[in-house]
């Protein structure tokens, strides 16, 4: 025979019940909560993977900073080198060098002769990647300065005389750690050159091809090269550990057809 169940013993039961429906909506809530989180964890990572490639493929194609810096007029190696000599030649002797480094000096004093004889018979076309890897070695920056100034007449007045001034940098050449020659100095050899003064001076002054010249020596770090001066041959780089080897590799490529 079954009791009746008393007044307490029912409250009792109704707030266990109470309880155990509480705690299992209450643990529901949290795997809902758990469940969402995942999802928005997982939504975010996503995000950040997708900003991450993206933020990569534009970086690989922009250099240094990302700031757009346009080549001068001229350039080739995709706007990278300044030329001297035709792109029809049998030898391309590719040069990374700094107009502050004085091996640099060194090297275009021992391949002057040679060089000049091969861009005027037409076997040689030089590829001058100019660096401003020293310019922690000057008080104004030189390396820069003087490279956006070559830029700056290549630009304006071509390749021909875009030589001619590069030479004249070398051999006007500042010691290492000095101010270098000032922007005057560089417009008066530039016009020396035979570029017209008019055409350069303001280049020169504002310093337009500044970012070319960052972008330039950033390719050049991407591409391995780590020191000035740093020579190819037809793609090749040469291993020298002298100045007066790394000349008489060049000349026997001219001499040679590379």
């Amino acid at each position: 025979m079954s009791r009746k169940k008393s007044t307490a013993t029912r409250r009792e039961e109704s707030r266990v019940a109470a309880e155990r429906a509480a705690a299992i909506r209450a643990e529901q809530e949290r795997r809902e909560r758990r469940r969402r989180a995942l999802v928005v964890g997982a939504v975010v990572i996503a995000v950040l993977v997708i900003v991450g490639v993206i933020a990569t493929v534009v970086s690989s194609q922009k250099d240094t900073s990302g700031q757009s810096g346009a080549a001068p007029a001229g350039a080739v190696a995709n706007g990278y080198a300044v030329p001297a000599g035709p792109a029809t030649a049998k030898t391309t002797i590719t040069v990374y060098e700094d107009f502050m480094c004085p091996f640099c000096g060194q090297f275009e004093a021992a391949t002057r002769s040679t060089v000049q004889k091969g861009i005027a018979d037409g076997s040689v076309q030089m590829q001058y990647h100019v660096l401003n890897f020293l310019d922690g070695s000057s008080t104004s920056e030189y390396s820069t300065r003087s490279a956006n100034a070559l830029a700056v007449v290549l630009d304006t007045s071509g390749p021909e005389v875009a030589k001619k001034f590069h030479d004249l940098l070398f051999e006007n050449q500042p010691e290492e750690g000095s101010a270098g020659l000032s922007d005057g100095k560089l417009l008066d050899l530039a016009v020396q050159a035979g570029a017209p003064r008019a055409k350069v001076s303001q280049g020169i002054s504002d310093r337009r091809f500044d970012q070319w010249v960052d972008n330039v020596t950033d390719r050049a770090s991407k591409d391995g090269v780590t020191g000035t001066p740093t020579v190819l041959i037809n793609g090749k780089k040469l291993e020298s550990t002298s100045v007066a080897d790394l000349a008489a590799q060049v000349d026997k490529a001219v001499a040679t057809g590379g």
